[in-house]
């Protein structure tokens, strides 16, 4: 789940996720309000974790936790300070989700 340029990045991570056999998907929020909830909601009963990046300290992460509602693991990847993620970050998150 990623908005913003940390969806471009996402959705590299995704692409070489699926490059390595993995079922991934990717959802991109045009905008963060409204919230998608019921889209949460319905992807949270069919997905194993959502990894959600974001460049500053959690903002969006908290509301997919509570459309999850402990019906799949909610993953942060967060990095304030400005600088764009690598696309490996966000593998290795989704990398996680698999061994978990």
């Amino acid at each position: 789940v990623a908005y913003g340029i940390s969806a471009r990045v996402a959705y590299r991570a995704m692409e070489l996720a699926r490059a390595a056999g993995r079922r991934v998907g990717w959802l991109r929020l045009i905008t963060v309000w409204p919230f998608p909830e019921e889209r949460l909601r319905d992807l949270a009963t069919r997905v194993r974790a959502f990894i959600v990046p974001e460049l500053n300290l959690g903002q969006i992460v908290r509301e997919v936790e509570r459309c999850a509602n402990g019906r799949a693991r909610t993953i942060p990847v967060l990095r304030p300070g400005g600088a764009v993620h690598d696309p490996r970050e966000i593998l290795a998150s989704i990398e996680e989700a698999f061994h978990d």
